[in-house]
């Protein structure tokens, strides 16, 4: 029997750096748990077929929906992306972005979104 209940902060604490973890698996969508460091990414891109939500649990940073456009995003903020539409984010505080992402349907494509300069 698969876990039902999980302890996100747990889960990302014992990680050393930026990474990702698929957590939920099912027919039509996926979980996935980020953690983001200072300065780091989730670079920009697109899912061709799929949607793609995000819970900010924890931390601020910079929201990329194009190569020009982006908002501030902190602790409580969700974020959507439709089939097509560019996202990434860009840890611009001083603490860990902690990331709930569900995505849907299955299988989930990812594209590189052309004209993003990425800080250094």
């Amino acid at each position: 029997m698969s876990e039902r209940v999980l302890k996100l902060f747990e889960m990302v604490s014992n990680k050393g750096s930026t990474y990702r973890e698929s957590i939920f698996n099912a027919k039509n969508h996926e979980i996935q748990l980020w953690r983001i460091t200072p300065g780091e990414w989730i670079y920009p891109h697109t899912h061709p077929h799929s949607d793609d939500i995000w819970y900010i649990i924890q931390g601020m940073g910079e929201y990329y929906m194009t190569a020009q456009e982006k908002k501030t995003v902190e602790t409580g903020d969700i974020a959507t992306a439709s089939p097509g539409e560019v996202h990434g984010i860009f840890n611009s505080g001083s603490e860990d972005i902690i990331v709930f992402s569900v995505l849907s349907p299955l299988p989930v494509e990812i594209n590189e979104a052309p004209g993003f300069e990425y800080p250094e």
